[in-house]
């Protein structure tokens, strides 16, 4: 029995999963799940491009652009400042900044990296009907496949529910939720109604068969919601079509507590399981601090313009416009700095700098 996905149309509202008698290891990974914000390529660019979310970045490296335009092309305007002294410091905290930011998602790729190796035992059916036991990366779980929980142990898919060692008491089993909303009660989880009802010598007896897993589940398409899920259990040993719902459904990262041992099948594997649908990627930490910063910037850049303008105006107002008759000290040869640009426009990029 092999996977089958049943979902050519994106807008189909159900698809369909072949349950895995056998256990072939893909040659992908289908429950590969990754946290991380940067590649090795994207992390400098990307990394640098974010900082500029703070107005002191971009401010100064307006002032960096203004500086360097003054010391290369003095046909423009005149720099009065050493332009790096600017630009070493804003690249220095730029660098300090990116290698963090850096840091911090190797600490994600090394938290992923453990996640998807880590080992989960998924269960086949030989010809005879006997049960063997494989061993696998988590990474290499695919939807379909059965998957054994025991002991206090994380759930690695979200997954439904068949069997527990809790058969005679209702076929059901408790999971801490802590991991995804926070709370620390125990929750039940149980096997779906029906299948005791269809199958119960079956269940009773407590022996993971075939006859208890062989079939297909047809369910919704992954989504965010983790409160809900709909869909139906068909087994080739019952003609009864068996309706899913979230109490039969095991969240990934779900503990599996205080119940010895229980099967399931893998619905939603890697990106699409619930929770990492709603993981967004983790956005460069700004203070509330940073945030007045950023104001506090805004305002003396626009109080810096409105100071340089009245600058500007009052050299006209004041006649500092004609060097020979004002600035004779300053420009004795009567011709001024030499500029290109209207005078108004060089003083005025030089008041600013």
């Amino acid at each position: 029995i092999t996977l089958t996905i049943m979902n050519e149309n994106e807008d189909e509202e159900f698809r369909k999963i072949a349950i895995r008698a056998d256990v072939t290891k893909s040659k992908s990974s289908p429950n590969r799940i990754s946290t991380t914000k940067y590649s090795l390529l994207s992390w400098l660019p990307k990394s640098l491009w974010e900082q500029f979310r703070r107005v002191a970045n971009v401010y100064f490296l307006l002032i960096s652009i203004l500086m360097l335009i003054g010391e290369y092309a003095p046909t423009l305007w005149q720099t009065p400042l050493d332009p790096y002294s600017t630009v070493v410091t804003l690249l220095f905290v730029l660098l300090v900044t990116s290698i963090k930011e850096g840091m911090e998602d190797l600490q994600r790729a090394k938290s992923d990296r453990f996640e998807n190796n880590k080992e989960v035992t998924v269960i086949s059916f030989s010809d005879d009907g006997s049960i063997k036991e494989t061993v696998v990366q988590s990474q290499f779980i695919s939807p379909g496949d059965i998957i054994k929980l025991s002991g206090h142990m994380a759930a690695p898919v979200d997954l439904i529910i068949i069997l527990t060692s809790m058969h005679s008491d209702g076929n059901k089993c408790y999971i801490e939720t802590a991991n995804i909303d926070g709370e620390t009660n125990l929750k039940l989880r149980e096997a779906p109604a029906m299948l005791m009802d269809c199958l119960g010598d079956r269940i009773s007896a407590g022996i993971p068969v075939p006859e208890i897993f062989k079939g297909s589940i047809e369910c919704q398409q992954p989504n965010k919601n983790i409160h809900t899920f709909i869909g139906t259990l068909h087994l080739d040993s019952s003609s009864e079509a068996i309706p899913l719902s979230a109490e039969n459904l095991i969240l990934r990262s779900c503990l599996f507590s205080n119940t010895d041992w229980g099967y399931g099948i893998a619905v939603y594997t890697g990106q699409e399981t619930k929770i990492q649908m709603n993981n967004r990627h983790a956005a460069s930490k700004m203070s509330t601090l940073e945030g007045y910063l950023n104001m506090a910037i805004i305002i003396i850049f626009w109080s810096q313009c409105i100071l340089v303008s009245i600058s500007v105006i009052s050299i006209y107002i004041m006649g500092f416009n004609k060097f020979d008759s004002k600035l004779p000290y300053v420009y004795p040869n009567g011709e001024g700095s030499g500029s290109v640009l209207p005078l108004w426009l060089e003083q005025w990029i030089v008041f600013f700098l």
